[in-house]
């Protein structure tokens, strides 16, 4: 049941029939656990109290049930069939979600965001675990492609059964990793990632045998055969064409999306986009200080202006970071703090080709600002073989 709501349930065709499911074991582990109900998040899937919830209820449900059907078929020997069942099940979506997973990473689009203006300014110590992770994984696309094909590999492995053994371990590798950074790094798929671990390191129990004697260097035991599959042999053939050719598609298409969203997220839509540093900034028409207003002047903003994302951050001289809603009209900025707030309105216009001139009312204050283009440090960092070597004046980094 756990695999069926957290793993299954991140398929999109499915969603429809495995959300409701959710949310009523989601009622059931809270009312076990917590003695009354839980409200779900419609628009939060990730570790919240609801889902915690409907992994309770999952476990107490599966309780139950795997206890009602052993005493009422108490009289059965063995369940091998129904569990060669469970496990075909298991290593299809585990590959599902590996290869979902690994191609957000192999076209670095998962992270790939990070690298916008708008995540640009903020301090390292302003920022929360999960941005620190992120920004770590989207700086340098040649690791985010290593830990992609690491997962696809996983994945792809998973679909033959030769090669399921190889697949189990290295899918057991690889989210082991992903869940100690989840964990450690607060990202909200603790659930998820820890699912999808425990299912490689279960599909990869019928095979320990063979993988100690293999990582020991002992004599092999014999291939490792798995249990009777259930059906006539047409209807698992079949199946089999059926699932090779879904999994196929959702790849596929998950793919060009992927590849359309990595074009969207470094295109900008118009010369605003960019990281720009004041070089004047008034209010109500005298030179900004630090202190002298309510009104912090902008030292830095970055604007995001692509397809997929818009976004306009202020920086105040302390180095606090400010994030609004953006909306782009011809010579004005449409900003907002909360997407209910109603919108300030900052005009633009340029002063050359270089020059970008900030004006509006910002509170009771007038402000008016101009910027020119900044080059981040980052941008000037690449991959190197052979490092420079460290100019003896300057004091160690």
């Amino acid at each position: 049941m756990v695999l069926v709501i957290f793993v299954y349930g991140n398929f999109v065709l499915l969603n429809p029939v495995i959300k409701p499911l959710k949310a009523g074991l989601a009622q059931v582990g809270s009312v076990v656990v917590r003695g009354r109900g839980v409200v779900m998040d419609p628009a939060n899937t990730g570790d919240t109290l609801g889902e915690w919830c409907a992994l309770a209820g999952c476990l107490v449900v599966g309780l139950v049930v795997a206890t009602v059907w052993g005493v009422l078929d108490r009289r059965r020997v063995h369940y091998r069939r129904a569990l060669r069942a469970l496990f075909e099940v298991a290593r299809v979506g585990l590959a599902v979600e590996l290869l979902a997973y690994g191609l957000a990473k192999a076209i670095p689009v998962q992270m790939g965001y990070m690298t916008q203006p708008a995540h640009q300014l903020s301090l390292a110590g302003d920022l929360g675990l999960k941005d620190t992770l992120w920004t770590f994984m989207g700086a340098s696309d040649p690791y985010s492609i290593a830990t992609g094909l690491a997962e696809l590999t996983a994945g792809v492995l998973l679909l033959w059964r030769r090669t399921v053994p190889a697949g189990s371990v290295l899918a057991a590798v690889v989210m082991a990793q992903v869940f100690l950074l989840n964990l450690c790094y607060d990202v909200p798929v603790k659930i998820l990632s820890g699912t999808l671990l425990l299912t490689a390191l279960a599909i990869a129990i019928p095979f320990y045998p063979n993988v100690i004697r293999a990582l020991t260097n002992t004599p092999p035991l014999p291939p490792r055969q798995l249990w009777p599959a259930p059906g006539p042999a047409r209807i698992r053939t079949g199946a089999t064409i059926l699932g090779f050719v879904a999994v196929v598609a959702n790849t596929a298409l998950l793919g060009a999306l992927f590849i359309i969203a990595i074009v969207d997220i470094h295109t900008p839509k118009s010369n605003l986009d960019g990281v720009w540093q004041a070089v004047s900034f008034t209010v109500d028409g005298t030179p900004a200080t630090i202190s002298a207003h309510d009104t912090d002047p902008w030292s830095n903003v970055a604007i995001t202006d692509r397809t997929d994302y818009q976004s306009f951050v202020s920086q105040a001289p302390d180095g606090m970071t400010t994030m609004w809603a953006l909306e782009v009209r011809e010579g004005k900025l449409l900003i907002r703090q909360r997407l209910s707030d109603s919108p300030t309105e900052i005009r633009y216009r340029w002063n050359g080709d270089q020059t970008l001139i900030l004006s509006g009312t910002l509170g009771e204050h007038t402000i008016e600002g101009q910027f020119q283009r900044r080059v981040m440090q980052r941008e000037q960092s690449g991959f190197r073989l052979v490092q420079p070597i460290h100019d003896p004046s300057l004091p160690p980094s």
